[in-house]
């Protein structure tokens, strides 16, 4: 029977998260490096026709699931649930977070976004370089950036690839969705933690519940 139980529990575990944006946290020496590389190895797509993916149906999602954390880690609190730190850390500036969220919508319309160069190597094709390039700051920073490592990094790439008018102008936008993106993975990370915390919980329950009616004795 336990056998049995372990098993529905682990069978009906959801698909895997996306991993964070996270590597290797780099200095500045190194963060102008990586810049210099990246503008070498992105290549925009030459052709005038191609417009970048719709990068909003992954917005809108994400602003969906992490609503959705927000009100599972809220509940856990209103009835005095273990909350990770991590938690906490969502919970009490989630306010933040639907600010900026509401502020992408205000300030990058989506036809503008279509607009922007994307790049044409396999792992990217449809990207938007500059989100790219952002999605690439946030994954060696752990998120924490600064105003040294902006200038840095856009300055740096752009002694090898100019960047247009266009892509400077949603750069702030493009730093805010890859940061969204992340923080959604980051709260995807933390509800599967919580999953298989209330599984191993169930689990041990159901042990000590057997435990207990085998040891009564018979009437």
């Amino acid at each position: 029977a336990m056998n049995r139980l372990l098993s529905r529990l682990w069978h009906t575990k959801a698909r895997a998260p996306d991993k964070p944006f996270r590597d290797t946290l780099l200095s500045i020496e190194r963060l102008e490096e990586r810049a210099l590389a990246l503008a070498a190895s992105f290549t925009v797509d030459p052709s005038p026709r191609r417009r970048a993916r719709n990068i909003f149906l992954r917005f809108d999602e994400n602003a969906r699931v992490l609503h959705e954390a927000y009100r599972t880690l809220a509940d856990d609190v209103r009835t005095g649930q273990f909350v990770t730190s991590a938690a906490e850390w969502l919970l009490d500036n989630f306010h933040l977070v639907t600010s900026e969220i509401r502020d992408i919508h205000q300030h990058l319309p989506r036809t503008y976004y279509r607009e922007l160069p994307t790049l044409a190597s396999r792992e990217q094709a449809g990207h938007a370089r500059i989100y790219a390039m952002a999605v690439e700051l946030v994954r060696h920073s752990d998120s924490r950036i600064d105003r040294q490592q902006l200038t840095v990094f856009v300055n740096s790439y752009q002694r090898v690839a100019p960047l247009t008018i266009g892509e400077l102008w949603a750069w702030p936008s493009m730093l805010k969705l890859a940061l969204i993106e992340n923080l959604r993975r980051l709260a995807e990370e933390m509800l599967e933690a919580r999953r298989a915390r209330l599984a191993a919980d169930a689990y041990v329950s159901r042990i000590e519940d057997g435990a207990g009616h085998a040891e009564q004795p018979l009437p």
